[in-house]
């Protein structure tokens, strides 16, 4: 028979009879008479499923469909949607029947189901349902309450948390979780029934569709869950509590199946057994019967491997010993090999396996309650002897056993091992020593023999422990002892000598057993043992003293472990000085006599550790000063490092306090030693944190340590010697720092706070706070301390000086400290007095402001009429570039921003804080306009000055705060009547002075505030003084009476429509009027003003105006015009011209002469030299306002006048603008705000120039585009991008019109693409404001040679492509493209965010997305018109990481636009070719173009009969990159060579041509045509290029030409 035949049934089978199987073994009825429904565990995977068809919403249906399905996933989204749809639902609706039902039949099997996230949503989902449904889901509760409950103790942590969580959801209360235990117990206990001893691994899982580990962790999860249920019923409940259910309990606990698991494969199942038989009472024990817990518990679990479980196993295991010891004898019935001594050993022999160290207190408490005949068995062998013991500590030896279990191992084994002591029947020697002397011996002589013995943590305790145990064997104790003292004194004899290599070794091993054993001595010397032991202890250690004193001097103290065994033994036994005279006399010789002789061996330092040891039997200070001595005068050696390390620390360098002499010597020796590196350098810390020292060495040493503070190499060790002394003699120090120099220790320590080495800073830092924090009780003096450090610190411009926010935060510390009565004296003495402001200002006040400044300011160009002053000496400034000034206003901001300390000073020093602050704010706003104006800061790079902008700011912003509160309700009249009395005169103070007071006064205007005193115009009227001209401005720019500003408006009007300007330069009479004048028209309300003074008065005022400058330029007595050269020239032209540009717009209605005069005197104004001064930008300036004005005004067309003027001399005018143009492009303005306002104007009105300009005739335009103006250099390239596309039309012309005409880029031009910016240079560059110079002027220089493209032939193209070939040009912006683009960044920039296919100059704000987007376009128009020599420096030029990232580059953002560009021009052309083959009628061969923008393609075809020629041109993805293929699509009369030669010939030209732009393909389509039309006419084709050169039947002469293609002559 086969043996098939006899194979098991199919999975599906067991399957089915697991879960229909009844409980007898037989096969369940259907319903009652044999035909009903199937009845299934509710855990199984076979049931019947639930009705749906009474849920009232489509999608839950389908959703508890998926629920059902194999997969996880599907389950996991089903769950989900079941999820979200109950949540939604209102608690006062509910969930509906059918949902229930359909869910109390799903919910058991989900809830075990084998994914987690599956089981997570049940529970979640289970909760939500129960608290939606609210009393209605109690009928549901004895079909869920089990698995609920069972996923409570789920073996994933996160589900059995959503369990817990959705169970508490439902029952919020401790009183109602312990009700649901209770009500619905005999559910849970039956489920747990059912679960534990019905179900199986095939019951819960389809073998056919989940693999046999996750079946078998299915199985294992849901048993050990049910345990756990059950065990938590019998912690929770007592007997009486389980009522009704009281014999369900035990009958499951008395079942036989349930101990089984006991041994279960799975540590979970086997975890919930024993933690349920460590739950169980004893009177739960005497119920059940003890053979098969034995049987299952000991006999079959103690053998398996209880990997994670065998912490519960042990504490089972003890519980149950404990209550029932026999269990071990009485009913275990093992024998042989599976005895219980033998069980128990190879249980023991495994260690913990895993479990952490409470496993070994169960160990111990099993083997305390084990009976001793199953811990001693009959003796079959010798070597069985203490089998027990062996397997335990076998166990603990473990190569696996974690180190921090050892201590509670080792413990176990010594009490377990006590206890086998106590034992009638053992042989108590023998035992202590095979089991526990071992223990002794190797932790105090350790070797490898013994090595299972090792004690790898607390061995000190274990070793105690093992000592005094092994002391109730006295007799065994005492020889072990004997053996361990004899053993270290030969191995002292037999160390290795100086010469050994291991002789360090040798002697660190001796002192590290001495350690060891006199620590052990010690201890068990404070225990209770018998006297022999004790005394053989002391016999020991004077033999082992005694043996090293002799060993050091018999080798001259070499052997320093001997040296080390002695002052362990008397650090720890001190009493044996005072006790033995077998041990107090050989000392004393030895230290006296052989002492000085051993300083410098190995021994030295050990012996002079021994000198405070024996002070009471010989004199320590001679022996001390003898020695140091003798170490002092020995040769500078190591070993002299080593004794003078031990001496300085030692407590008897006190005695130096009376022997000066020797002091010194060792206060000169340390001097030496206290920058030195370790380890020499630890002797100078070593002497100077000895709390017994000398205070003249602290002293002295501490002088030399400030000292070394400054050396930059020297500071990390004084630093350290510092930190040191501080911590152990900080009286020394703050004695020190107090006598010696005040406050200058903390600064120095504050000042390398900032230092730039972080451990430096970082430990000052911590050295100054100790030094604080050791304060004097006089608080007093050491705020002086502080204010002198503020003083210092801002006063002074040392390298070292501090920083501002470190005395910031000095000041707030000592402000903090000050009681409420002290406050005003200490906010005064902190902030800067006027002595010190006023001492902090005078270098800046004896510098005259830069005239061009006129351009910014409200008092124009009165500054330039401001008396030279005396030269002051040099500015300081400090390491940052900061003057004094700078630093005190910097302080005083950000010190009254983030404190009260202003609220508290005195109303003085608050006034004088304000005007000062003011007045430095004009300076700052002048120094950020022209960099290095007035020097209040030094030359700053771009970091440096945003900081520096951040703190006027700040300051700007606290000033105007200070205006809003303060000024609002104490209006402190004396801070303005003090600032207008400052502006007297013409000095650099007033000026300032007088801004400062104009800043305030239109600050408090804005806010509606009016200072106490307002001045009047009475005292501006100094028409005949212009010493007071810088005040009288101030107070006609700030008056709020309108009224009498008009009035002195028109006097002044009046009298300078008389003035001869010639004749009252000499006395500035003029010059003070028009100021003043101007300022009126410059203020804010005079605007509504204007229109009402007569007309006729303000046109008399500009005739004269008009004629005062012809006149003046006709008979040359003053040169105001033409560029003008003197200071009261310059101010007059500004000062005139800015008047009439106010004056004119309310005049734009009047005709007159005057138009045509201002608009013939502006050109002249204008110089043509490059070498202008600063002091004409406020002319000019105001001259090209004018300008400006007057185009403006001629743009509405309401004077005829003035448009006729402007177009009759436009010519002048836009020529006088060039020159302009040409004057300033080597004048840079990114530092200098005027010349940038002055730029900005010029090329604004150039921009507007109309008609077009001789380029070629300009040479000085293209080097225009070199300015170091941004402004005017976009104003160069506008004009030369405006006149391109004319100009090539004509250079085309030129070119048909003569073949021998080459085209020629500009040489101005190339000569600026001469070389690419670097991308070093350019790193070191900011984009933060503008583009670089040098990358701006080349970029834009590439875009004009691009722009020679618009409107030229292929001709003239073709000469400027050779001309980029020659000067290999275009390979330098290739490479700054890839470089700047690509290779700098980690990943290429986003061309699509650009503007690929054209760029305006100054669309972008941001400077670097600026170069970005116009590097991408050239990049663009490179493989546009230049494809040729882009690919071949793609190919020859770059890496291959490069070519790699550039080629995917371009194939993304560039070739489609490249491929729809050659399309269009081919489209373009190919129209064009139809119409001339619609017109020639005769034309045989007509070709026939089409494009493809799909396909990329291009088809051309020319009919031969009713067939036709036809080929493809295609481009690849990265075109032109990679090269356009031409393929075949049909041949028709022309052999296959042929053919295919013409195709390669066509594809050459394509590719090769240097034409871009489409005319590449447009010349070999053309070629091609050529080819096919001339075989069709008999034409003969070149042998070298196969192109069609000439005809066949002719004379058979020569060609005289060259070939179109190869340009090869005699073909």
């Amino acid at each position: 028979m086969s043996k098939k035949q006899f194979k098991s049934q199919a999975s599906s089978s067991r399957a089915v009879s697991g879960a229909f199987a009844a409980s007898d073994g037989t096969l369940g009825t259907f319903g009652g008479g044999g035909f009903g429904l199937v009845s299934s565990s509710p855990l199984s995977y076979v049931y019947e499923p639930p009705d749906l068809s009474a849920i009232s919403e489509p999608n839950i249906v389908v959703a508890f469909k998926n629920v059902q399905k194999k997969d996880s996933t599907t389950k996991a989204k089903a769950l989900e949607d079941l999820l979200q749809y109950t949540t939604a639902l209102e608690k006062a609706n509910g969930v509906e029947n059918a949902v229930l039902d359909a869910w109390i039949k799903v919910y058991p099997r989900t809830s075990i189901d084998t994914a987690r996230r599956v089981r997570q949503l049940a529970h979640q989902l289970q909760g939500t349902i129960a608290h939606k449904s609210g009393k209605a889901f109690a009928k549901c509760m004895p079909d869920v309450v089990g698995p609920w409950l069972a996923g409570l103790f789920d073996g994933d942590k996160m589900v059995s948390r959503t369990a817990q969580s959705s169970f508490k959801e439902v029952f919020q209360s401790e009183e109602k979780i312990n009700n649901v235990w209770t009500v619905y117990l005999g559910s849970i206990l039956q489920y747990c029934s059912d679960a534990v001893f019905k179900e199986t691994i095939y019951t819960l899982s389809d073998e056919r569709t989940v693999s046999p580990d996750d079946a078998a962790a299915k199985y294992a999860r849901v048993v050990a869950a049910a345990i756990l249920v059950v065990r938590h019923v019998l912690e929770t409940s007592s007997e009486k509590g389980l009522g009704k259910d009281h014999d369900a309990v035990y009958d499951f606990l008395s079942r036989k199946e349930l101990w089984k698991f006991a041994a279960h494969p799975d540590a979970s199942v086997r975890r919930a057994i024993y933690r349920l038989l460590d739950t169980m009472t004893i009177k739960d024990l005497e119920k059940q019967d003890m053979e098969i817990i034995c049987s299952c518990v000991i006999t079959s679990s103690l053998s398996i491997d209880q990997t994670s479980s065998a912490l519960d196993y042990v504490k089972a295991l003890a519980r149950l010993t404990q209550y029932f010891p026999n269990v071990w004898t009485d009913h275990y019935k093992g024998t042989g090999k599976k005895a219980a001594a033998k069980r128990l050993c190879q249980f023991l022999s495994k260690g913990s396996q895993g479990s952490t160290s409470q496993y070994w207190d169960e160990v111990k408490n099993l083997l305390l309650n084990v009976p001793i005949p199953v811990l001693l068995p009959p003796d079959d062998a010798s070597d069985h002897k203490h089998v027990t013991i062996e397997a335990l500590r076998e166990g603990i030896s473990n190569r696996e056993e974690p180190r921090s279990s050892q201590y509670a191992a080792w413990k176990a084994y010594l009490e377990f091992v006590q206890r086998l002591l106590l034992q009638p029947e053992v042989d108590r020697d023998e035992l202590a020593k095979d089991t526990i002397l071992p223990i002794v011996t190797q932790y105090i002589t350790p070797s490898r023999e013994t090595q299972a013995w090792t004690v790898t943590n607390s061995q000190q305790s274990i070793a105690e422990d093992a000592a005094m145990i092994a002391s109730t064997s006295p007799q065994i104790f005492i020889d072990c002892w004997r053996t361990l003292s004899n053993t270290i004194a030969q191995d002292l004899q037999t160390s290795l000598p100086e010469q050994s290599k291991e002789y360090a070794k040798s002697q660190e091993s001796i002192s590290a057993k001495a350690n060891r054993w006199y620590e052990l001595q010690v201890r068990l010397n404070r225990k209770e043992i018998v006297d022999d032991v004790r005394l053989v202890m002391k016999e020991a250690l004077i033999m082992e003293l005694q043996s090293a004193i002799a060993l050091l001097k018999a080798r001259n103290g070499k052997p320093y472990g001997a040296a080390s065994m002695i002052e362990t033994a008397l650090r720890l036994r001190p009493d044996l000085i005072s006790t033995e005279q077998q041990i107090r006399d050989p000392l004393r010789n030895f230290m006296t006599d052989d002492l000085p002789n051993l300083l410098l061996s190995p021994a030295g330092p050990y012996l002079i550790d021994l000198l405070p040891q024996l002070r009471g039997i010989l004199d320590g200070n001679a022996l001390y000063r003898r020695s140091l001595r003798t170490t002092l005068q020995a040769a500078d050696t190591p070993a002299k490092h080593n004794t003078l390390r031990k001496l300085v620390a030692s407590p008897y360098l006190a005695c130096l306090e009376n022997d000066s002499e020797l002091l010194a010597d060792l206060i000169t020796i340390l001097k030496q030693l206290m920058n030195k590196g370790a380890p020499d350098g630890d002797i100078f810390q070593r002497a100077i944190a000895n709390p017994q020292a000398p205070s003249r060495l602290i002293q002295e040493l501490l002088a030399q340590l400030f000292t070394d503070l400054s050396l930059d190499e020297q500071q990390s060790a004084s630093l350290q010697g510092l930190e040191v002394v501080i911590k152990h003699n900080h009286n020394a120090v703050k004695a020190y720092d107090s006598a010696s120099n005040g406050s200058a220790l903390l600064a120095k320590l504050i000042a390398l706070g900032e230092s730039g080495d972080e451990t430096v800073s970082q430990r000052a830092k911590t050295i100054g706070d100790l030094l604080q924090s050791h304060s004097s009780p006089d608080q007093a003096q050491d705020d002086q301390n502080i204010l002198e450090i503020l003083r210092h610190g801002l006063d002074t411009m040392d390298p070292n000086a501090l920083s501002v926010t470190l005395l910031v935060d000095l000041a707030k510390k000592t402000f903090g400290r000050c009681g409420e009565q002290d406050r005003s004296a200490m906010a005064n003495q902190i902030l800067p007095d006027e002595q010190r402001w006023t001492e902090a200002l005078r270098p800046m006040l004896t510098t005259r402001p830069n005239p061009s400044l006129a351009i910014t300011n409200p008092l124009s160009n009165s500054l330039a009429l401001i008396e030279i002053p005396t030269p002051s000496k040099t500015i300081f400034h400090n390491k940052d570039g900061h003057s004094t000034a700078f630093r005190m206003l910097w302080f005083t901001t950000l010190l009254i921003q983030t404190s009260d300390v202003f609220e508290h000073a005195t109303a003085d020093r608050r006034n004088c804080i304000i005007r000062k602050v003011a007045v430095i704010l004009q300076m700052a706003s002048d120094n950020l306009s022209i960099q290095s104006s007035n020097l209040l800061w030094a030359d700053q790079d771009i970091e440096a000055e945003e900081e520096i902008i951040d703190i006027v700011t700040q300051t700007q912003a606290l000033l105007a705060s200070w205006i809003s509160t303060t000024f609002a309700t104490r209006r402190p009249s004396d801070v303005f009547s003090t600032l207008l009395g400052d502006s007297h005169g013409l000095s650099v103070s007033s000026y300032y002075s007088s801004r400062a007071y104009i800043s305030l006064m239109t600050e408090m205007t804005e806010i509606h505030v009016q200072p106490e005193s307002d001045p009047t115009l009475d005292q501006a009227k100094l028409a005949k003084s212009t010493a007071d001209m810088m005040k009288a401005a101030a107070i006609v720019l700030t008056i709020q009476d309108t009224t009498a500003v008009t009035r002195t408006f028109n006097e002044l009007l009046a009298g300078l429509t008389g003035a001869d300007f010639n004749q009252a330069m000499k006395e500035h009479d003029v010059v003070y009027e028009l100021i003043l004048l101007n300022s009126i028209l410059s203020r804010d309300d005079f605007g509504d003003v204007l229109p009402g003074i007569p007309k006729q008065r303000l046109v008399f005022f500009i005739q004269h105006v008009c004629k005062q400058l012809i006149e003046s330029t006709e008979d040359n007595t003053w040169s105001m015009l033409e560029a003008p050269r003197t200071n009261s020239a310059r101010i007059l032209a500004a000062e005139t011209t800015k008047a009439m540009n106010y004056i004119l717009p309310a005049l734009s209605e009047l005709y007159g002469s005057f138009w045509e005069d201002i608009v013939v005197i502006l050109p002249k104004m204008w110089p043509i030299d490059k070498d202008l001064p600063e002091e004409i930008l406020s002319s000019l300036h105001a001259s090209l306002r004018l300008y400006s004005t007057l185009r403006r005004m001629g743009a509405g067309e309401s004077n005829d006048d003035l448009i006729d003027a402007l177009k009759s001399h436009e010519e002048s005018l836009s020529s006088g603008l060039m020159h302009l143009l040409y004057a300033f492009q080597g004048h840079p303005d990114e530092s200098h705000q005027p010349q940038k306002i002055v730029n900005e104007l010029l090329a604004r009105q150039i921009s507007n120039i109309k008609g077009p300009l001789d380029v070629s005739a300009d040479g000085e335009l293209f080097p225009a585009l070199g300015s170091e103006s941004s402004s005017l250099q976009g104003a160069a390239y506008e004009l030369l991008h405006r006149q391109m596309p004319k100009m090539q039309e004509d250079v085309s012309m030129e070119k048909a019109l003569s073949k021998d005409y080459v085209a020629k880029l500009p040489e101005e031009l190339l000569s600026l693409i001469l070389e690419a910016p670097s991308m070093d240079s350019l790193a070191e560059e900011s984009f933060s404001r503008s583009l670089p110079a040098s990358l701006r002027i080349y970029l834009l220089s590439w875009q004009l040679i691009f722009d020679h493209w618009i409107g030229s032939s292929d001709a003239v193209k073709n000469d400027y492509i050779n001309t980029i070939k020659e000067g290999s040009y275009l390979d330098g912006l290739l490479s700054l493209a890839a470089d700047f683009l690509i290779s700098s960044r980690t990943r290429p920039v986003d061309a699509s965010k650009y503007s690929i296919e054209s760029y305006v100059l100054g669309d972008c704000d941001l400077p670097e997305k600026d170069a970005q987007g116009l590097l991408i376009h050239l990049y663009f128009l490179s493989l546009r018109h230049l494809p040729t020599l882009s690919k071949t420096w793609w190919r020859d030029k770059t890496s291959r990481q490069t070519q790699i990232s550039l080629e995917s580059w371009t194939e993304k953002h560039f070739s489609p636009l490249i491929i729809a560009a050659e399309l269009a021009t081919v489209s373009v052309w190919a129209a064009t070719i139809s119409t001339t083959n619609d017109n020639n009628n005769d034309t045989d061969h007509p070709m026939t173009v089409k494009t493809s923008s799909a396909t990329h393609e291009i088809t051309a075809s020319i009919p031969i009969d009713e067939q036709s020629l036809a080929l493809a041109v295609h481009f690849p993805p990265a075109y032109p990159l990679a090269r356009a293929t031409v393929a075949s699509l049909h041949r028709v009369g022309v052999t296959e060579p042929k053919w295919q030669s013409w195709l390669r010939t066509t594809q050459g030209i394509i590719n090769f041509s240097d034409l871009g732009g489409g005319h590449q393909i447009v010349d070999g389509l053309t070629a091609w045509r050529k080819n096919v039309q001339g075989m069709m006419k008999g034409q003969s084709e070149c042998a070298i290029c196969y192109s069609v050169v000439g005809g066949g039947g002719g004379d058979r002469s020569l060609p005289s030409k060259r070939c179109g293609t190869c340009k090869n002559l005699f073909h």
